[in-house]
Protein backbone atom coordinates (compact mmCIF):
# COMPACT_ATOMS: atom_id res chain seq x y z
CA UNK A 1 0.00 0.00 0.00
CA UNK A 2 2.80 2.41 0.91
CA UNK A 3 4.46 1.62 -2.41
CA UNK A 4 1.35 2.63 -4.37
CA UNK A 5 0.88 5.77 -2.29
CA UNK A 6 4.49 6.73 -3.04
CA UNK A 7 3.99 6.13 -6.76
CA UNK A 8 0.77 8.19 -6.68
CA UNK A 9 2.52 11.03 -4.83
CA UNK A 10 5.41 11.08 -7.30
CA UNK A 11 2.92 11.18 -10.18
CA UNK A 12 1.05 14.14 -8.69
CA UNK A 13 4.31 16.04 -8.19
CA UNK A 14 5.41 15.31 -11.78
CA UNK A 15 2.09 16.51 -13.25
CA UNK A 16 2.22 19.65 -11.10
CA UNK A 17 5.75 20.43 -12.25
CA UNK A 18 4.77 19.96 -15.87
CA UNK A 19 1.77 22.25 -15.42
CA UNK A 20 3.89 24.96 -13.78
CA UNK A 21 6.51 24.63 -16.50
CA UNK A 22 3.82 25.03 -19.17
CA UNK A 23 2.41 28.13 -17.48
CA UNK A 24 5.86 29.71 -17.11
CA UNK A 25 6.68 29.03 -20.74
CA UNK A 26 3.43 30.52 -22.03
CA UNK A 27 3.30 33.74 -20.00
CA UNK A 28 3.05 36.69 -22.37
CA UNK A 29 2.62 34.46 -25.43
CA UNK A 30 -0.53 33.91 -27.48
CA UNK A 31 -2.40 30.81 -26.44
CA UNK A 32 -2.23 28.02 -29.02
CA UNK A 33 -5.17 28.01 -31.39
CA UNK A 34 -7.47 25.03 -31.52
CA UNK A 35 -6.17 22.29 -33.77
CA UNK A 36 -6.98 23.36 -37.31
CA UNK A 37 -6.69 21.28 -40.43
CA UNK A 38 -3.84 22.36 -42.65
CA UNK A 39 -4.98 23.08 -46.17
CA UNK A 40 -3.52 20.79 -48.79
CA UNK A 41 -1.69 22.20 -51.80
CA UNK A 42 -4.70 22.01 -54.11
CA UNK A 43 -6.96 23.82 -51.65
CA UNK A 44 -4.37 26.50 -50.99
CA UNK A 45 -3.86 27.08 -54.71
CA UNK A 46 -7.62 27.30 -55.27
CA UNK A 47 -8.02 29.96 -52.58
CA UNK A 48 -4.89 31.82 -53.66
CA UNK A 49 -6.06 32.06 -57.26
CA UNK A 50 -9.59 33.06 -56.21
CA UNK A 51 -8.22 35.81 -53.96
CA UNK A 52 -5.89 37.06 -56.69
CA UNK A 53 -8.80 37.26 -59.14
CA UNK A 54 -11.05 39.01 -56.60
CA UNK A 55 -8.52 41.66 -55.57
CA UNK A 56 -7.21 42.21 -59.09
CA UNK A 57 -10.74 43.13 -60.10
CA UNK A 58 -11.58 45.11 -56.97
CA UNK A 59 -8.40 47.09 -56.28
CA UNK A 60 -5.36 46.36 -58.39
CA UNK A 61 -6.34 46.85 -62.03
CA UNK A 62 -6.81 50.59 -61.51
CA UNK A 63 -3.15 51.01 -60.52
CA UNK A 64 -4.15 53.38 -57.71
CA UNK A 65 -4.01 51.02 -54.75
CA UNK A 66 -1.37 51.81 -52.13
CA UNK A 67 -1.42 49.47 -49.17
CA UNK A 68 -1.44 45.85 -48.11
CA UNK A 69 -3.82 42.90 -48.47
CA UNK A 70 -3.75 39.67 -46.48
CA UNK A 71 -6.27 36.83 -46.43
CA UNK A 72 -5.79 33.78 -44.20
CA UNK A 73 -7.68 30.62 -43.26
CA UNK A 74 -6.87 28.15 -40.48
CA UNK A 75 -3.86 30.32 -39.69
CA UNK A 76 -2.44 29.88 -43.20
CA UNK A 77 -1.86 32.91 -45.41
CA UNK A 78 -3.80 32.37 -48.64
CA UNK A 79 -2.93 35.63 -50.33
CA UNK A 80 -0.66 38.57 -49.54
CA UNK A 81 0.00 41.66 -51.64
CA UNK A 82 1.75 45.01 -51.13
CA UNK A 83 1.81 47.96 -53.49
CA UNK A 84 2.44 51.70 -53.59
CA UNK A 85 4.70 53.86 -51.43
CA UNK A 86 4.93 54.83 -47.78
CA UNK A 87 6.81 58.15 -48.04
CA UNK A 88 6.08 61.53 -49.58
CA UNK A 89 8.93 61.24 -52.05
CA UNK A 90 7.54 58.02 -53.50
CA UNK A 91 10.78 56.16 -52.87
CA UNK A 92 10.00 53.71 -50.06
CA UNK A 93 7.79 50.88 -51.34
CA UNK A 94 5.05 49.48 -49.14
CA UNK A 95 5.99 46.07 -47.76
CA UNK A 96 5.18 43.55 -45.00
CA UNK A 97 6.74 45.79 -42.33
CA UNK A 98 4.95 48.98 -43.38
CA UNK A 99 2.84 50.23 -40.48
CA UNK A 100 -0.50 51.73 -41.47
CA UNK A 101 -2.87 53.87 -39.47
CA UNK A 102 -5.95 51.62 -39.32
CA UNK A 103 -8.24 54.45 -38.19
CA UNK A 104 -11.51 53.17 -36.68
CA UNK A 105 -10.38 49.56 -36.80
CA UNK A 106 -8.59 50.84 -33.67
CA UNK A 107 -11.97 50.77 -31.92
CA UNK A 108 -11.74 46.98 -31.72
CA UNK A 109 -8.52 47.35 -29.70
CA UNK A 110 -10.24 49.82 -27.38
CA UNK A 111 -13.13 47.38 -27.01
CA UNK A 112 -10.74 44.53 -26.13
CA UNK A 113 -8.90 46.76 -23.63
CA UNK A 114 -12.14 47.86 -21.95
CA UNK A 115 -13.56 44.34 -21.87
CA UNK A 116 -10.34 43.14 -20.26
CA UNK A 117 -11.11 45.56 -17.44
CA UNK A 118 -14.65 44.18 -17.25
CA UNK A 119 -13.26 40.64 -17.15
CA UNK A 120 -10.96 41.69 -14.29
CA UNK A 121 -13.89 43.20 -12.36
CA UNK A 122 -12.45 46.72 -12.50
CA UNK A 123 -15.17 48.10 -14.79
CA UNK A 124 -18.85 47.22 -15.14
CA UNK A 125 -20.71 47.76 -18.39
CA UNK A 126 -23.60 49.48 -16.62
CA UNK A 127 -21.38 51.84 -14.61
CA UNK A 128 -22.30 55.48 -15.17
CA UNK A 129 -19.63 57.79 -16.54
CA UNK A 130 -19.66 59.59 -13.18
CA UNK A 131 -17.98 56.54 -11.60
CA UNK A 132 -14.85 57.57 -13.53
CA UNK A 133 -15.47 61.28 -14.09
CA UNK A 134 -17.58 62.55 -11.14
CA UNK A 135 -18.04 66.03 -12.65
CA UNK A 136 -19.17 64.83 -16.07
CA UNK A 137 -22.18 67.06 -16.82
CA UNK A 138 -24.45 64.43 -18.43
CA UNK A 139 -26.24 61.78 -16.38
CA UNK A 140 -27.67 58.47 -17.53
CA UNK A 141 -24.76 57.55 -19.82
CA UNK A 142 -23.11 54.20 -19.10
CA UNK A 143 -19.95 52.46 -20.27
CA UNK A 144 -22.19 50.27 -22.43
CA UNK A 145 -23.67 53.36 -24.09
CA UNK A 146 -20.19 54.49 -25.05
CA UNK A 147 -19.26 51.09 -26.46
CA UNK A 148 -22.37 50.75 -28.62
CA UNK A 149 -22.62 54.40 -29.70
CA UNK A 150 -25.92 55.05 -27.91
CA UNK A 151 -24.65 57.82 -25.59
CA UNK A 152 -26.02 60.75 -27.58
CA UNK A 153 -22.70 62.60 -27.19
CA UNK A 154 -21.85 64.63 -30.31
CA UNK A 155 -18.64 63.98 -32.22
CA UNK A 156 -15.73 65.90 -30.72
CA UNK A 157 -14.29 66.51 -34.19
CA UNK A 158 -17.19 68.83 -34.98
CA UNK A 159 -17.08 70.53 -31.58
CA UNK A 160 -13.47 71.69 -31.48
CA UNK A 161 -13.91 74.08 -34.45
CA UNK A 162 -17.29 75.19 -33.09
CA UNK A 163 -15.70 76.33 -29.84
CA UNK A 164 -12.83 78.15 -31.56
CA UNK A 165 -10.09 75.71 -30.60
CA UNK A 166 -6.61 76.97 -31.48
CA UNK A 167 -5.66 74.58 -34.27
CA UNK A 168 -1.97 75.24 -33.64
CA UNK A 169 -2.40 73.36 -30.36
CA UNK A 170 -2.55 69.55 -30.48
CA UNK A 171 -5.68 68.26 -28.74
CA UNK A 172 -5.56 65.31 -26.32
CA UNK A 173 -8.15 62.90 -24.92
CA UNK A 174 -8.29 64.98 -21.74
CA UNK A 175 -9.07 68.01 -23.89
CA UNK A 176 -12.03 66.08 -25.32
CA UNK A 177 -13.30 65.49 -21.77
CA UNK A 178 -12.79 69.13 -20.75
CA UNK A 179 -14.51 70.28 -23.95
CA UNK A 180 -17.72 68.77 -22.55
CA UNK A 181 -17.05 70.07 -19.04
CA UNK A 182 -16.58 73.62 -20.25
CA UNK A 183 -19.13 73.95 -23.04
CA UNK A 184 -21.86 71.40 -22.27
CA UNK A 185 -23.16 70.96 -25.82
CA UNK A 186 -26.61 69.42 -26.09
CA UNK A 187 -26.92 65.66 -26.37
CA UNK A 188 -28.14 64.50 -29.77
CA UNK A 189 -30.70 62.16 -28.15
CA UNK A 190 -31.50 60.57 -24.79
CA UNK A 191 -28.86 57.98 -23.81
CA UNK A 192 -29.69 54.43 -24.83
CA UNK A 193 -32.52 55.39 -27.18
CA UNK A 194 -30.77 55.01 -30.53
CA UNK A 195 -27.50 54.34 -32.33
CA UNK A 196 -25.40 57.16 -33.72
CA UNK A 197 -21.73 56.68 -34.47
CA UNK A 198 -19.58 59.17 -32.54
CA UNK A 199 -15.82 59.13 -32.02
CA UNK A 200 -16.29 60.93 -28.70
CA UNK A 201 -17.44 57.64 -27.17
CA UNK A 202 -14.14 55.87 -27.80
CA UNK A 203 -11.94 58.81 -26.85
CA UNK A 204 -13.66 58.67 -23.43
CA UNK A 205 -13.42 54.87 -23.24
CA UNK A 206 -9.64 55.13 -23.59
CA UNK A 207 -9.62 57.45 -20.55
CA UNK A 208 -11.73 54.93 -18.62
CA UNK A 209 -9.19 52.20 -19.43
CA UNK A 210 -6.50 54.50 -18.04
CA UNK A 211 -8.49 55.09 -14.85
CA UNK A 212 -9.20 51.39 -14.33
CA UNK A 213 -5.75 50.05 -15.23
CA UNK A 214 -3.58 52.85 -13.88
CA UNK A 215 -1.67 52.89 -17.18
CA UNK A 216 -1.35 55.33 -20.05
CA UNK A 217 -3.63 53.89 -22.74
CA UNK A 218 -0.94 53.41 -25.44
CA UNK A 219 1.25 51.62 -22.86
CA UNK A 220 -1.66 49.47 -21.72
CA UNK A 221 -2.45 48.41 -25.28
CA UNK A 222 1.23 47.69 -25.91
CA UNK A 223 1.51 45.48 -22.81
CA UNK A 224 -1.90 43.82 -22.71
CA UNK A 225 -2.73 43.41 -26.41
CA UNK A 226 0.26 43.87 -28.70
CA UNK A 227 2.69 41.90 -26.51
CA UNK A 228 0.25 39.08 -25.83
CA UNK A 229 -0.56 38.76 -29.51
CA UNK A 230 3.08 38.98 -30.60
CA UNK A 231 2.45 42.22 -32.53
CA UNK A 232 5.99 43.60 -32.56
CA UNK A 233 5.44 46.20 -35.28
CA UNK A 234 2.44 48.00 -33.75
CA UNK A 235 2.00 51.13 -31.63
CA UNK A 236 -0.56 53.73 -30.62
CA UNK A 237 0.14 57.31 -31.68
CA UNK A 238 -0.43 59.99 -29.02
CA UNK A 239 0.75 63.45 -27.98
CA UNK A 240 3.85 61.72 -26.56
CA UNK A 241 5.09 60.39 -29.90
CA UNK A 242 3.70 62.70 -32.63
CA UNK A 243 6.91 62.27 -34.59
CA UNK A 244 5.76 58.75 -35.45
CA UNK A 245 2.88 60.17 -37.48
CA UNK A 246 2.89 58.70 -40.99
CA UNK A 247 1.50 60.58 -43.98
CA UNK A 248 -1.46 59.52 -46.07
CA UNK A 249 -2.86 60.81 -49.32
CA UNK A 250 -6.24 61.71 -50.71
CA UNK A 251 -7.48 60.15 -53.92
CA UNK A 252 -5.73 62.83 -55.97
CA UNK A 253 -2.34 62.14 -54.41
CA UNK A 254 -2.20 65.15 -52.06
CA UNK A 255 -0.69 64.51 -48.66
CA UNK A 256 -2.44 65.12 -45.33
CA UNK A 257 -0.11 66.89 -42.90
CA UNK A 258 -0.30 66.31 -39.14
CA UNK A 259 -3.56 67.77 -37.85
CA UNK A 260 -4.48 69.10 -34.40
CA UNK A 261 -6.82 66.09 -33.91
CA UNK A 262 -4.20 63.50 -34.84
CA UNK A 263 -3.02 62.71 -31.28
CA UNK A 264 -6.41 61.62 -29.89
CA UNK A 265 -6.56 57.85 -29.41
CA UNK A 266 -9.14 55.20 -28.62
CA UNK A 267 -11.29 56.02 -31.61
CA UNK A 268 -8.26 55.76 -33.94
CA UNK A 269 -4.42 55.90 -33.90
CA UNK A 270 -3.41 52.24 -33.87
CA UNK A 271 -0.56 51.85 -36.36
CA UNK A 272 0.07 48.26 -37.40
CA UNK A 273 0.92 45.90 -40.25
CA UNK A 274 -1.11 43.30 -42.12
CA UNK A 275 0.94 40.52 -40.55
CA UNK A 276 0.46 41.94 -37.06
CA UNK A 277 -3.27 42.11 -37.68
CA UNK A 278 -3.14 38.41 -38.58
CA UNK A 279 -1.50 37.80 -35.18
CA UNK A 280 -4.25 39.91 -33.58
CA UNK A 281 -6.88 37.75 -35.25
CA UNK A 282 -5.17 34.58 -34.02
CA UNK A 283 -4.90 35.94 -30.47
CA UNK A 284 -8.62 36.76 -30.49
CA UNK A 285 -9.49 33.26 -31.72
CA UNK A 286 -7.23 31.53 -29.19
CA UNK A 287 -8.56 33.41 -26.16
CA UNK A 288 -5.17 35.00 -25.49
CA UNK A 289 -6.73 38.46 -25.13
CA UNK A 290 -10.20 37.83 -23.76
CA UNK A 291 -12.31 34.90 -22.60
CA UNK A 292 -14.93 33.75 -25.09
CA UNK A 293 -17.86 34.87 -22.92
CA UNK A 294 -16.67 38.48 -23.11
CA UNK A 295 -15.99 38.26 -26.82
CA UNK A 296 -19.52 36.93 -27.24
CA UNK A 297 -20.79 39.91 -25.24
CA UNK A 298 -18.91 42.32 -27.50
CA UNK A 299 -20.20 40.51 -30.59
CA UNK A 300 -23.86 40.51 -29.55
CA UNK A 301 -25.88 42.87 -31.79
CA UNK A 302 -27.02 45.94 -29.83
CA UNK A 303 -28.35 48.19 -32.59
CA UNK A 304 -29.04 47.90 -36.28
CA UNK A 305 -27.02 50.48 -38.20
CA UNK A 306 -29.52 51.80 -40.74
CA UNK A 307 -27.09 54.23 -42.33
CA UNK A 308 -26.16 51.89 -45.17
CA UNK A 309 -29.64 50.49 -45.84
CA UNK A 310 -28.15 47.06 -45.18
CA UNK A 311 -30.34 44.66 -43.18
CA UNK A 312 -27.24 42.65 -42.20
CA UNK A 313 -25.52 45.59 -40.49
CA UNK A 314 -25.44 45.81 -36.69
CA UNK A 315 -23.19 47.25 -34.01
CA UNK A 316 -22.13 45.43 -30.85
CA UNK A 317 -19.67 46.74 -28.26
CA UNK A 318 -16.90 48.32 -30.30
CA UNK A 319 -17.42 45.91 -33.19
CA UNK A 320 -19.47 46.09 -36.35
CA UNK A 321 -21.37 42.91 -37.15
CA UNK A 322 -22.73 41.30 -40.30
CA UNK A 323 -25.53 39.10 -38.98
CA UNK A 324 -26.65 36.40 -41.41
CA UNK A 325 -28.47 34.22 -38.86
CA UNK A 326 -28.48 33.54 -35.13
CA UNK A 327 -25.47 31.25 -35.57
CA UNK A 328 -23.63 32.93 -38.46
CA UNK A 329 -22.06 36.37 -38.30
CA UNK A 330 -18.88 38.24 -39.15
CA UNK A 331 -17.28 40.54 -36.56
CA UNK A 332 -15.43 43.40 -38.21
CA UNK A 333 -14.53 47.06 -38.29
CA UNK A 334 -13.60 49.31 -41.17
CA UNK A 335 -11.64 52.51 -40.76
CA UNK A 336 -11.15 55.89 -42.39
CA UNK A 337 -9.13 58.91 -41.30
CA UNK A 338 -7.51 61.39 -43.68
CA UNK A 339 -6.32 59.16 -46.55
CA UNK A 340 -6.04 56.02 -44.46
CA UNK A 341 -8.39 53.09 -45.17
CA UNK A 342 -8.61 49.81 -43.29
CA UNK A 343 -10.66 46.62 -43.34
CA UNK A 344 -10.49 43.90 -40.69
CA UNK A 345 -13.04 41.07 -40.96
CA UNK A 346 -12.90 38.25 -38.39
CA UNK A 347 -14.80 35.26 -39.84
CA UNK A 348 -15.12 32.63 -37.09
CA UNK A 349 -17.32 30.15 -39.00
CA UNK A 350 -14.55 29.65 -41.56
CA UNK A 351 -11.55 30.34 -39.29
CA UNK A 352 -10.66 33.10 -41.74
CA UNK A 353 -9.67 36.75 -41.71
CA UNK A 354 -9.64 39.45 -44.39
CA UNK A 355 -7.25 42.37 -43.88
CA UNK A 356 -6.71 45.43 -46.07
CA UNK A 357 -4.73 48.55 -45.17
CA UNK A 358 -4.24 51.62 -47.32
CA UNK A 359 -2.57 55.03 -47.17
CA UNK A 360 -4.18 56.54 -50.27
CA UNK A 361 -7.93 57.14 -50.09
CA UNK A 362 -9.77 54.46 -52.04
CA UNK A 363 -13.45 53.75 -51.34
CA UNK A 364 -13.25 50.38 -53.08
CA UNK A 365 -11.22 49.04 -50.15
CA UNK A 366 -14.44 48.80 -48.14
CA UNK A 367 -15.78 46.15 -50.52
CA UNK A 368 -12.89 43.82 -49.60
CA UNK A 369 -14.98 42.13 -46.90
CA UNK A 370 -17.06 40.54 -49.66
CA UNK A 371 -14.11 38.23 -50.25
CA UNK A 372 -15.77 36.17 -47.51
CA UNK A 373 -17.81 34.70 -50.37
CA UNK A 374 -14.70 32.74 -51.31
CA UNK A 375 -15.39 30.57 -48.26
CA UNK A 376 -19.19 30.30 -48.43
CA UNK A 377 -22.04 32.37 -49.94
CA UNK A 378 -22.33 35.06 -47.25
CA UNK A 379 -23.42 37.95 -49.47
CA UNK A 380 -26.05 37.92 -52.21
CA UNK A 381 -24.87 41.15 -53.80
CA UNK A 382 -22.50 44.05 -53.36
CA UNK A 383 -23.80 46.89 -51.21
CA UNK A 384 -21.79 50.09 -51.47
CA UNK A 385 -20.61 51.08 -48.03
CA UNK A 386 -17.88 53.07 -46.33
CA UNK A 387 -16.93 54.00 -42.82
CA UNK A 388 -18.57 57.35 -42.18
CA UNK A 389 -16.55 59.42 -39.75
CA UNK A 390 -16.80 62.97 -40.96
CA UNK A 391 -14.13 65.14 -39.48
CA UNK A 392 -12.88 68.57 -40.53
CA UNK A 393 -10.20 68.26 -43.17
CA UNK A 394 -6.98 70.27 -42.81
CA UNK A 395 -7.37 73.71 -44.31
CA UNK A 396 -4.21 73.30 -46.35
CA UNK A 397 -2.81 70.24 -48.02
CA UNK A 398 0.70 70.06 -49.38
CA UNK A 399 0.77 68.60 -52.89
CA UNK A 400 3.11 65.69 -53.42
CA UNK A 401 5.24 65.73 -56.53
CA UNK A 402 5.61 62.05 -57.16
CA UNK A 403 5.80 60.94 -60.76
CA UNK A 404 6.89 57.51 -59.60
CA UNK A 405 3.71 56.85 -57.66
CA UNK A 406 2.51 53.63 -59.22
CA UNK A 407 1.64 50.23 -57.85
CA UNK A 408 4.60 48.18 -56.70
CA UNK A 409 4.03 44.73 -55.33
CA UNK A 410 5.77 42.05 -53.33
CA UNK A 411 3.43 39.07 -53.34
CA UNK A 412 4.23 36.42 -50.79
CA UNK A 413 3.74 33.62 -53.27
CA UNK A 414 5.19 33.46 -56.75
CA UNK A 415 1.73 32.34 -57.81
CA UNK A 416 0.16 35.58 -56.64
CA UNK A 417 -0.49 37.96 -59.51
CA UNK A 418 1.09 41.39 -59.87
Amino acid sequence: MRKWRLIFLVGVIWVSCMFCSYNNNTIGKPLPTQEQRKLDTAEWRMYNEACAKFFDSLLLKSGRFSGGILVAKNGQVLYEYYGGYSDEAGVEPVGPDTRFHVASTSKTFTSIALMQQVQAGKVHLDDSIQVYFPLFPYHGITVRNLLNHSSGLPNYAHLFPSYKWDEQRTATNTDVLYLFYANRPNLEFAPGKKFRYSNTNFALLALIVEKASGQFFPKYVADSIFAKAGMQNSFVLSYQNPGNYMPSWDGGGRVYPFNFLDAIYGDKNVYTTCRDLLKYDSAISSGALLKQQWLDTAWTPNFMDRHYGDTLEYYGLGWRLKVFSDSLKISYHNGWWHGNNAVFHHIPADSAVIIVTGNRMNNRIYQAGKAANLFRPYYKKFIAESEVEERPAPKKRTPVVNKKRSVSSKPRSTKSKR
